[in-house]
């Protein structure tokens, strides 16, 4: 008849607890005698070597059972205590202070917390790599001093190391305080086995959580990615190193008006689509040593209206090699605007440069910069005034067809005005052939009158010289100057206004341009005074003046022969 394995292991079990049981007895524990009997029984329990292997196989299977690194070490405590018979048990790693203890204490009896030894004979073991096992501590030359022993009344202890590769992760500790010998020499390789097991299997799960800690975190960090990727204004579109589109975020699709997935996967040369330039712009990126490349570039959306958009192209480290992120920026609103704004700034400068035309050039910088600028109302000025006329030409435009007199008029005028402005004048009014000049209005400065005489001796050089080949008809002006305080200002209505200036040198400057002969000029005692030396000489001569009763003391530059 065959007997069950298990059967006899069980019968050893309870009958090694029944021992124990016995050993705890307080006045059995203290008698040795009683302790040596016990002893004996013990040591001659028939091992149950057959059941070494199966115990190790389900040991096997439940420490690699679990991938949480804390279920193994604590599977692997609980079944070193198990197989060891043991009362506790302690496993302990290296550099932690917080072991992981487990008791079996008969019932009634005090909880030991006291973990001293497992702590001192565990770090011996992390220290050496060794296992320690002994079958009767209180005997045993080695530990019978340590008092740990003696309080504890500990008889069998055994220790081994958690060992993976050539590094020791910790150790467990077990031991019993009945009777001796509760140890036995099969058991120290099935502790050696377990604890092993349990060090690759501890390895393995803290491997695994570490690897999917970083999973983890490479999820969170590609989902950040895609979230940072979908946020980003710009379009964002990545490329391989073989220039297969990788991703391609939300703006780009608005921007080429194309769904992602329609794109990624594909070729580069697809986006050529949209941009032609970009196959040669990723090969002058690539043939340059993949440097930093802007560019702006012309194209079509899907829709096929237009885009312009600035592309950077930046190179991308990846495991298989260098590839790309491109940029884009539509500039195409942008672009549009600016083209507009051109156009519009173009047609202000041309309405600017027509209206000077009519208006002093102050008058409509002050319109341009502030349109509510401009109010009736004027301020006094030191001004010098010029008129010019030209002599006889009513009685010459009544012979002429009135086309021929606007032609002359306008070739007159269009030097005598360029002459006024070079010499910093103010083009104030024409008045049928002639035209009245200010010099120190709106603003005034120290060489007004001087810079007057000058405009008047070049229009009077101007007429002889560079209108006289241009016309068919002779013609010969007359020029007063007078320099005089004024008010210069904005004068009229609310509806129109001109701005001109108003006083006495205004009626005496006009007054002395009749008064002067054909291809004179007459300046007044205060304009001669401002602008002396003068470059020609000019002679003090009495004058009528329309207007006035006294003659007037003038400075004059007359035709050749007038004085004789």
């Amino acid at each position: 008849m065959t007997t069950d394995p298990h059967d006899d292991d069980l019968a050893e079990r309870a009958l090694r607890d029944a021992l124990s049981l016995l050993a705890a007895v307080p006045g059995v524990r203290d008698d040795p005698q009683a302790t040596r009997a016990l002893a004996e029984v013990m040591t001659r329990l028939q091992p149950a070597t057959p059941l070494q292997s199966e115990k190790f196989a389900r040991a096997a299977q439940i420490i690699g059972g679990s991938l949480d690194a804390g279920e193994v070490l604590h599977n692997a405590l609980c079944l070193s205590i198990e197989a060891m018979h043991a009362e506790r048990g302690f496993l302990i790693l290296a550099g932690n202070d917080a072991p992981i203890a487990i008791q079996d204490r008969p019932e009634g009896e005090a909880d030991v917390t006291e973990d001293a030894l497992a702590r001192q004979v565990a770090q011996r073991v992390i220290e050496t790599g060794e296992p320690i096992f002994t079958t009767d501590a209180e005997a045993d030359p080695n530990w019978a001093t340590q008092a740990s022993i003696v309080a504890l009344h500990v008889r069998a202890m055994a220790c081994v190391p958690l060992h993976v590769r050539e590094r020791v992760l910790g150790a467990i500790y077990v031991d019993s305080r009945v009777i001796p010998g509760v140890f036995r020499q099969g058991d120290r390789e099935l502790l050696i086995a377990i604890a092993h097991q349990a060090a690759l299997a501890a390895e393995n799960a803290r491997l695994f959580g570490a690897e999917r800690e970083r999973a983890s975190r490479l999820s969170a960090l590609q989902g950040f990615q895609a979230r940072l990727l979908e946020a980003i204004a710009n379009g964002v579109v990545t490329l391989s190193p073989s220039r297969r589109i990788t991703s391609f975020n939300r703006a780009a699709e608005m921007t080429f008006g194309v769904l992602a997935n329609q794109l990624i996967g594909s070729h580069a040369d697809c986006i050529m689509e949209f941009l032609p330039e970009f196959g040669e712009m990723l090969d002058l990126f690539f043939d340059n040593g993949a440097v930093l490349l802007r560019a702006e570039v012309e194209g079509e959306r899907s829709d096929r209206t237009r885009l312009t958009a600035e592309i950077r192209l930046t190179p991308l480290e990846t495991p298989e090699g260098v590839g790309v992120a491109l940029v884009i920026t539509d500039v195409t609103r942008q672009r549009r605007l600016e083209e507009e704004n051109a156009l519009e700034r173009a047609r202000a400068e041309a309405i600017q440069q027509s209206f000077s035309r009519y208006v002093a050039p102050h008058v409509l910088q002050s319109l341009v910069n502030d349109p509510g600028s401009v109010r009736l109302g004027g301020e006094r000025r030191l001004a010098t005034m010029l008129f010019a006329d030209i002599r006889g030409f009513t009685s010459l435009a009544a012979t002429l067809a009135p086309e021929r007199v606007v032609e002359i008029l306008n070739t007159y005028f269009e030097v005598a005005v360029r002459i006024v402005f070079e010499y910093e004048g103010l083009l104030d009014k024409f008045y049928g052939d002639g035209m009245m000049a200010v010099f120190g209005a709106p603003r005034a400065r120290d060489d007004d009158a001087r810079r007057a005489v000058d405009a008047a001796l070049a229009l009077h050089d101007a007429v002889r010289g560079e209108i006289a080949p241009r016309l068919d008809y002779p013609i010969a002006i007359s020029i007063g100057l007078a320099t005089g305080e004024v008010v210069a200002g904005h004068f009229g209505s609310q509806l129109r206004m001109d701005y001109t200036v108003i006083g006495d040198a205004v009626n005496l400057a006009q007054g002395l341009q009749h008064a002067a002969p054909p291809g004179g000029i007459y300046l007044d005692e205060e304009t001669y005074r401002l602008a002396s030396p003068t470059p020609r000489p000019f002679h003090r001569i009495g004058a009528r003046v329309k207007g006035r009763t006294d003659l007037i003391a003038v400075h004059a530059m007359l035709p050749e022969g007038a004085l004789r």
